[in-house]
């Protein structure tokens, strides 16, 4: 798809890097603070001593395994916003191809009624370019909008 065709201004941005690793990361420190705060809560205030061995395994287990879980979780959340915005950039282009094939169609009918009056001598022109509108259509039905679908 040619990048030219679409106006990508007002199209979602993939996520940065930078705001993957930051959820990441501040989601990994929030858990991490919420684990120790619960240790405090259950060891200091409450006198909780039963499970001494462990008051701190439970936060080195916790602290890789939710970054990996948030890290899993950014991942699938941007596949899913770049097949989002591939979605979008197929649909206007595919908008694109219609809205200019239905103003040939129209200008060609405004163009034929004119001739009418005048002659007929440019009437197979003007039919040329009602099928070349046409075929740009069917063009864009067929190749451009199946490519929804397709995973990038």
């Amino acid at each position: 798809m040619r990048m030219a065709m679409v106006d990508t201004t007002l199209l979602p941005r993939p996520f940065s890097r930078r705001y993957i690793w930051s959820v990441t990361v501040g989601g990994t420190l929030f858990c991490l603070s919420l684990a120790l705060f619960s240790q405090w809560l259950f060891y200091h205030h409450w006198r909780f001593h039963s499970f001494h061995g462990f008051r701190w395994g439970t936060s080195l287990v916790m602290v890789p395994a939710v970054a990996t879980m948030l890290r899993f979780v950014m991942y699938q959340a941007q596949r899913r916003r770049q097949a989002i915005i591939n979605r979008f950039m197929v649909v206007a282009e595919a908008n694109h191809h219609i809205r200019n094939a239905l103003t040939v169609l129209v200008a060609a009918t405004y163009l034929q009624g004119e001739e009418r009056r005048q002659s007929d001598r440019d009437l197979p022109k003007t039919y040329a370019v009602i099928q070349e509108a046409i075929e740009r259509i069917e063009h864009t039905l067929a190749d451009v909008l199946p490519q929804i679908n397709d995973e990038r």
